[in-house]
Parts: structure tokens; sequence; C-alpha cells
């Protein structure tokens, strides 16, 4: 399967990082990857199976974070995790209200339409450039208003960007931005190798850089850069 991604948004990456980590579940020894030519298409094997296995989109606290749709552990954003600097909710926002918001508004909508699928959502992570709110265009934050009020967003963009995260760290700090690569067909070892920079990047084809900025006392990120050094 693969489908047609903006690689400057890095909700769609890290969401692509997330469809690897679940066919890595599904089988070890299967390779996902990106194709650029005159437009960047994610490669991976046939998702139609996480179709059925994701149905029950249900969000459940553990000792040390989230188990999502009894699936996969996620604990990316605790201090011990692996992208403790890209946790972005906070206020009234929590790893569980922000989750638990994503799985209702994705039920109903099939894995495999992830790139597509509209809901609107009470919280997100932000991760997503179509969604997020920009406090200095928008004038206020979702945070600071009453549950009831909702933006739309793609909540399967934002899941498996949780789903990435647990699996693949991303370079950076909220100080500084941060940065992640396209890799080329690979197997999920190597393809997390790549994607954060580490090692021999004969399998990193393009990398790009992302700063954040504040909303009300949630970040957001902002649409990436390419480097060229």
């Amino acid at each position: 399967m693969e489908w047609t991604i903006d690689p400057r948004n890095p909700g769609e990456v890290f969401a692509c990082a997330g469809l690897a980590h679940l066919m890595w579940i599904t089988n070890p020894e299967c390779k996902t990857g990106f194709e650029v030519d005159d437009c960047v298409r994610f490669v991976a094997p046939d998702i139609t199976v996480w179709n059925e296995r994701l149905t029950e989109l249900i969000v459940e606290e553990t000792t040390d974070g989230l188990r999502f749709a009894e699936e996969v552990d996620l604990d990316w954003w605790r201090e011990w995790g692996l992208n403790s600097e890209l946790k972005t909710w906070a206020g009234q926002q929590s790893a569980m209200t922000v989750h638990n918001s994503l799985c209702e508004a994705a039920k109903g909508a099939r894995l495999s339409d992830w790139l597509t699928f509209i809901a609107p959502a009470h919280g997100r992570l932000n991760f997503d450039i179509p969604g997020t709110w920009n406090a200095l265009q928008m004038g206020w934050s979702i945070d600071k208003h009453r549950k009831e009020k909702q933006m739309n967003c793609r909540p399967w963009v934002e899941l498996l960007s949780s789903i990435g995260l647990q699996a693949f760290p991303v370079k950076g700090n909220k100080r500084q931005g941060f940065e992640y690569s396209l890799w080329k067909s690979a197997s999920l070892p190597t393809a997390i190798t790549a994607f954060c920079g580490y090692g021999p990047t004969i399998y990193s084809i393009k990398r790009f850089h992302t700063n954040n900025e504040t909303n009300g006392t949630n970040t957001i990120l902002r649409i990436a850069t390419l480097k060229f050094t």
C-alpha cells in the first residue's frame, strides 16, 4: 500500500512511523519506507489487518503510561520516554484525555483511511499541521474553553503519530526545534536509525527541521523546512 504525504508536516511523517511500528508488530521482518520523485510516497505492506485489530478504540491507564486498543503501550512523553520533549499538552489536558478524545473522534473510521478521515475532537496532540490551533491567528486556545468546544482534526494521523513516537526518537528539543529524516525501504531498526539521524545515513533520504510555538498552555509544531546540510 502507498500514500502520498507532505514531508513538511511532522504529523504525517510521525504517522508513517506509527504505521511502520504497527507493521513491525505484525511481522518483525517487514519493510517500510519512502519513495521520492515529483512527490513523496510512503510505502508499507497491506495494513488492512489492522482495520480489524483496531476496531475497539479504548485507552487504558497503566502504571507507566497508557495502553492503546490493547495493542500498544505508550509512555513516550514521560521523563524516561523516547520523546519527552515532544509532550505538547498541559493545563486541563492530560495524556489520557487527549488520547481518549482522539479515539472517540476516530471511531467508525478505518485505519486505512488515516490520511483523509476528518472529525471533531476536544483535544489533540498538535502534530498534524492542518488541525493545529495557532493562538496568533485564532486569538484563543481550546484548553481555556469548555469541553463542548471541538476542533476538526485527522484523529488517525494523531493516534498513529503517538504510536510512531513510541518507537522513533525525534532529535532535538523545544528550544532548538526538532529534526527527522525520511528513510528508504528498510526494516524497523534501520528505519529508526535513519529517521533520527544517528549512525550511517545511507538509508536517509531527506532531512527536515521543525520549530514549535505555544498555544495557551499547549505546544504546537510548525511546518518543517528541508535541511540542505
